[in-house]
């Protein structure tokens, strides 16, 4: 599933929905914010470059924990944790999508899951971003709509990889 997020507070989770959501939520917000990338219990948060553009996401779900291959593209950053969805679904509530806010379901029901997070194109929208900071504010909104504009090939790029794990089968 690809979907377009916004951030906000530079900040996106992918989460479930259960008695302590709005918790988890917000522990996952705080440690990727001071990490990059946390995982709580029912949530794993991400630290994107701005609040002030959006970020692509495409989130896969496994049978089994996928492999990183030799050939695969060069990525910026890459976290693994492990999730536990109190519900069968997943969900982005910063996603652009109204399907991806509801819960998009998991295909092996609801419990614990690896959970991957892996980064494209993040450092470089950085850097770009903290560069314009430091021009005048019409080279600042310039350079914001520059990356707004960016073809999603281009811009802040996520892959997000889910597969269960600890289950008998």
């Amino acid at each position: 599933m690809d979907t377009v997020v916004v951030p906000s507070y530079t900040t996106f989770c992918l989460c479930s929905q259960g008695v302590d959501a709005l918790r988890d939520l917000a522990e996952a917000g705080r440690l990727a914010s001071a990490d990059g990338v946390g995982f709580s219990f029912s949530a794993v948060g991400v630290r994107a470059a701005t609040e002030l553009s959006r970020a692509f996401v495409s989130v896969e779900t496994w049978s089994r924990m996928p492999s990183i291959l030799p050939d695969q593209r060069p990525f910026d950053f890459a976290f693994e944790g492990v999730v536990d969805f109190p519900d069968d679904c997943w969900r982005i509530y910063e996603s652009l999508d109204p399907p991806v806010r509801l819960g998009i379901e998991l295909p092996s029901g609801a419990g614990p899951y690896g959970a991957r997070v892996i980064a494209y194109n993040h450092n470089e929208i950085l850097d770009r971003f903290e560069m314009a900071q430091a021009g005048t504010s019409e080279e600042f909104a310039a350079a914001l709509d520059d990356i707004r504009g960016l073809a999603p090939e281009a811009g802040e790029q996520y892959q997000i990889q889910l597969w269960p794990v600890g289950r008998r089968g």
